[in-house]
């Protein structure tokens, strides 16, 4: 027993040493700001590594003002004399002393301006960077992805949007936005594209759905297993009526339930249930990607989360088709 002792304890501690002896570094300078800056294992120098992955993705030691060296953002950081993207000096008109970041966005900014960074490769000289023309960096904030305004204007994709009212535009949510002259959807790099609403009555319902008082708006990509680029509009009775699945696919709108926007006129919306990756099922039927899966039993068809497989009493299914007969219940 001493002996195993003895040697779980050499075995322990020749691994600890080969990871010294590997690992360069040492604590992270900001954690909360970024898992990439680290002190070196001794604490007197600084090195980048994205992600502490040097392995595959390399460091670099910086030669920076130890003193004065802060952590601003993921891949920013500056000190008394220069300022930082990744381990490579910003080497532009940047004032060093009120420069930051925006920390949810990570958006570059000093006195002076707001910075886009559009090359992340071409950093020579700053060219990697441009300035947003006519933004206040005392005032700009990032409202989401999209979406940027400062105390004059609007920004959109790093540009500015004059086709919107300044003071009365609002983000409705993650596809849709509006003014005092309409409602837009959004989609990233496209231009907005008005859609038609009785304005005064318009309501979120979620994420990437807004109503007003007769119709139910959204977005969809696909249909009967081809692309489409579409806004639809869908009429309602009930507002209480409406419910959401966890696939944005899915939708029931008072006694229908809607798959792509398509009415899925077979199934019954009271027992209307979703199952998963694209299986649904009710009293009646079992459905693949909204379509009828001849045969299933809706009983006793079920997912099985241990070996990620669907079936029911007779058969084993994948991608909607039989795969083979079940083993007996």
């Amino acid at each position: 027993m001493i002996l195993a002792a003895i040697f779980l304890l050499l075995t322990t501690l020749g691994i600890y040493g080969v990871y010294r002896f590997l690992n360069p570094f040492g604590k992270l300078v900001n954690e909360e700001k970024s898992d990439s800056y680290f002190y070196t294992r001794d604490g007197d120098e600084i090195i980048y590594s994205p992600m502490g992955n040097w392995f595959s993705l390399g460091k670099n030691e910086m030669n920076v003002d130890f003193a004065t060296f802060q952590v601003l953002g993921r891949a920013y950081a500056k000190d008394q004399n220069r300022v930082y993207y990744e381990a490579k000096i910003l080497d532009f008109d940047i004032d060093v002393p009120s420069f930051t970041v925006k920390y949810d966005y990570n958006i570059p900014m000093d006195k002076n301006h707001v910075y886009i960074m559009h090359d992340r490769y071409d950093l020579e000289k700053g060219e990697g960077f441009k300035i947003l023309e006519d933004a206040d960096p005392a005032t700009y904030i990032q409202l989401n992805f999209s979406f940027a305004k400062d105390k004059n204007h609007i920004f959109r994709d790093n540009e500015k949007l004059t086709k919107v009212d300044y003071s009365s535009f609002e983000i409705l949510n993650e596809e849709f936005c509006k003014d005092n002259k309409g409602v837009y959807y959004y989609l990233y790099h496209e231009p907005l594209r008005k859609i038609e609403t009785n304005l005064s009555e318009v309501t979120v319902l979620n994420q990437y759905c807004i109503r007003d008082d007769k119709y139910i708006y959204l977005h969809t990509s696909s249909r009967n297993g081809e692309s489409v680029d579409e806004v639809v509009s869908i009429p309602f009775k009930n507002a209480e009526r409406i419910t959401f699945f966890d696939s944005n696919k899915i939708i029931k709108i008072d006694d229908v339930i809607y798959y792509e926007t398509i009415p899925l006129k077979e199934a019954d919306a009271d027992t209307f249930e979703e199952i998963e990756y694209g299986y649904t099922k009710d009293i009646n039927y079992v459905f693949f990607l909204g379509e009828i899966i001849k045969g299933a039993d809706p009983k006793t068809f079920k997912y099985n989360s241990r070996n990620y497989t669907f079936s029911d009493k007779n058969h084993v299914y994948e991608s909607g088709e039989v795969l083979k007969k079940s083993k007996n219940w």
